[in-house]
C-alpha cells in the first residue's frame, strides 16, 4: 500500500469511527466476537456502546439484551466462518431492520480485505499510520 492509499485509508477509517460513534450516540450498540475485538475498536477511537458476543450465554440472550436496550444492533463480527455462523444465528432470531451489517461491509472495503478478524484492525491502523509525516 503506497503513501497515497494509506492516506485514503486513514481518512476512510476516521470517517468510519466518527459514524460508528454517532450511531452509538443515537442508541445503537456494536457487537463483536471477543474481548480483543473490543480493545481494538477502542484503540482506533471508538467510544460508544459495545459488547462481546461471547459475553452473553448464547444468541438468544444477546438478541434479547440488544433489542430491549438499544434501537439498532451493529454487527462487526469476524470475516471468517465462525463470524458468518454467528451472524446467521443472530439474523435468524431478530427483525432484519434492527440489524446493521453495512459497517462490516465498509470495514472490508476500507481495509481492502486485509483483515479477517476485527482485532486485526489495530494492526491495520498502525500500518496506515506509518510514513504519515511524509504525506
Amino acid at each position: 500500500m503506497n503513501i497515497e492509499n494509506k492516506q485514503i485509508a486513514r481518512e476512510e477509517l476516521n470517517k468510519f469511527i466518527l459514524s460508528l460513534n454517532n450511531e452509538s450516540n443515537n442508541g445503537s450498540i456494536v457487537i463483536v466476537e471477543g474481548k480483543k475485538d473490543v480493545e481494538a475498536l477502542y484503540f482506533i477511537g471508538y467510544e460508544g456502546n459495545i459488547e462481546s458476543y461471547h459475553h452473553f450465554r448464547g444468541t438468544t440472550n444477546c438478541v434479547d439484551f440488544c433489542s430491549i436496550n438499544y434501537k439498532k444492533l451493529i454487527l462487526l463480527l469476524d470475516f471468517d466462518i465462525k463470524g458468518k455462523t454467528i451472524t446467521k444465528k443472530i439474523l435468524s432470531q431478530i427483525n432484519g431492520k434492527f440489524i446493521d451489517l453495512k459497517y462490516k461491509k465498509k470495514l472490508l472495503r476500507i481495509t481492502g480485505g486485509r483483515i479477517l478478524k476485527i482485532e486485526e484492525i489495530k494492526s491495520f491502523y498502525l500500518y496506515i499510520q506509518k510514513n504519515k509525516h511524509q504525506d
